[in-house]
């Protein structure tokens, strides 16, 4: 019997995606994610030792390539606009030698395979002087340069990876995800083409949306081939654990995957990780959804040296062993 959740399995891909932003402006500004960064995402260590598999699967989401200039929608009104540029460095740092792509398969063992994706740059209707493609100066305040943008830039990507023969030998690219976390009337167009236009290059497309968020329940309209709610819980604001339940009927019923957040800062408390993962397994998701993995603020490195009960906790729940993590005042 199904249990609403969108899975892994019915899109022929490996689950627990890993979110790692490309030039985020936190306390992990990492534009170049080495070989040793990565390490502990692929890799689940103990007493510093490589024992098993941690994530197969990895999203790489470009935010910034140069200073003040913003190619995320999120970090609007921080800088300017990125431009044609900003979008061909952020394919550019993809490919580096010895980071990012390259240095997923250089980890990546002997007959294993690492999934990736990559996060379609957004084109802002606020940049109206992006840069000439194809002869064509594009300004984003026209719909129809937008989508010429976005396809350019697709294009661009891919005739990247298909040059990049070596790489195919440990990485798999699955598709393009959406980059806003909201889909307001203006992008409804745009989304649609994008979505077919990634299906007629015979990828697959994914939307990490905001649980009640704009056009959530209508993602299937928009044409993607799935979706995972972020319940917004973070456990110093406003939103308690019931967003995360509220998140997993929706998900049920609208048959989305889900995220975790695992994040530190002014917005994150001590426990709240452990409700996600509780919750998890009380209510289906550990082992039955897809589901995308988001650290704000911290790497997998700093969550293993520092704080290690955690880093065993998720281990534990990507295997499908997790049972539970009780701690004081838990509310349920």
């Amino acid at each position: 019997m199904s249990s609403g959740y969108l899975t892994a399995e019915e899109l022929s891909i490996q689950n627990h995606l890993c979110v790692l932003p490309c030039g985020d402006v936190s306390e992990v500004d990492i534009v170049n994610w080495s070989r040793e960064d990565l390490k502990y995402y692929q890799y689940y260590y103990v007493d510093g030792k490589p024992l098993d598999t941690m994530f197969r699967a990895f999203i790489f989401n470009p935010i910034r390539m140069r200073d003040d200039y913003y190619i995320n929608a999120m970090h609007t009104g921080l800088g300017k606009q990125a431009r044609k540029n900003d979008w061909i460095l952020a394919i550019n740092n993809l490919f580096e030698d010895d980071v990012n792509f390259k240095a997923l398969a250089q980890n990546t063992k002997e007959g294993e395979t690492t999934d990736i994706w990559v996060t379609i740059p957004y084109p802002n209707p606020l940049q109206k002087n992006f840069g000439t493609v194809l002869e064509n100066k594009l300004d984003f305040s026209n719909e129809d340069d937008r989508i010429k943008a976005v396809k350019w830039w697709i294009n661009s990507f891919l005739m990247r990876w298909e040059k990049e023969e070596d790489l195919h030998k440990k990485l798999s690219f699955k598709g393009f995800v959406w980059q806003r976390n909201s889909i307001s009337a203006s992008d409804d167009a745009i989304v649609k083409e994008t979505n077919n236009y990634i299906h007629q290059s015979g990828y697959l497309s994914l939307w990490l949306f905001n649980y009640g968020s704009s056009g959530c329940a209508e993602w299937k309209d928009f044409l993607f081939d799935a979706a995972c709610a972020n319940p917004n819980f973070y456990g110093k604001t406003d939103i308690d654990i019931q967003w995360i339940i509220n998140a997993t009927a929706f998900s049920q019923h609208f048959h989305t995957g889900m995220q975790i957040i695992y994040g530190k800062g002014e917005f994150f408390n001590d426990t709240h990780v452990f409700d996600y993962l509780n919750l998890g397994a009380t209510h289906g998701y550990m082992d039955n959804s897809l589901i995308v993995f988001q650290f704000p603020n911290q790497t997998m490195e700093m969550i293993y040296k520092n704080n290690v009960s955690e880093y065993i906790q998720l281990y534990s729940f990507i295997k499908k062993t997790f049972q539970g993590y009780p701690y004081e005042g838990m509310p349920y």
